[in-house]
């Protein structure tokens, strides 16, 4: 299974990115301060980071240029979810080497291409994959809501998304 290490600063959302990864079919690694990403790393040997940009103890280009010092990970896709301006990133990062960016706060599916840019799709699939023809909105849950078929006649039904 593929790993991913997670570092942010809010534990709340380290638990949600978490599941959600979870739920993507992807094993996660949490650190729970920047001090700790590097050593981590080197025990887990992730495919991917995910971190935020502003942090307390290292920022976040302090951690890509730790990282990227080490051999092992010189050239291991990093992605900074935060609510930092992608542009305030790309200045700092420059044109660091597999470097991605997605904004806080972000969904299921906007996640989900973030990391299928660089390690295409997980090698095994979710727990309930959903059909080809559902498109989740942004925020909702991946997986699809249960429909029984029967038309929503009175508008009290909950398993019936309205399209308009």
């Amino acid at each position: 299974m593929t790993k991913i290490l997670i570092y942010d600063v809010d534990s709340k959302f380290r638990e949600t990115l978490k599941y959600t990864l979870t739920s993507l079919g992807y094993e996660t690694v949490v650190a729970t301060d920047g001090y700790s990403v590097l050593p981590l790393a080197e025990q887990n040997k992730p495919s991917l980071f995910i971190l935020d940009f502003k942090l307390p103890e290292a920022d976040g280009f302090e951690i890509l240029k730790r990282l990227r010092s080490t051999a092992s990970f010189a050239n291991t896709p990093i992605i900074f979810a935060s609510e930092t301006p992608k542009f305030e990133i790309e200045m700092v990062v420059m044109d660091a080497p597999e470097v991605g960016y997605v904004d806080k706060p972000l969904s299921g599916p906007q996640l989900k291409a973030a990391i299928e840019v660089f390690l295409g799709a997980p090698k095994t699939a979710p727990k309930a994959p959903a059909p080809a023809s559902y498109i989740p909105p942004p925020g909702a849950p991946l997986d699809p809501p249960a429909f029984s078929g029967e038309p929503d006649l009175d508008g009290t039904r909950d398993d019936v998304i309205e399209l308009d």
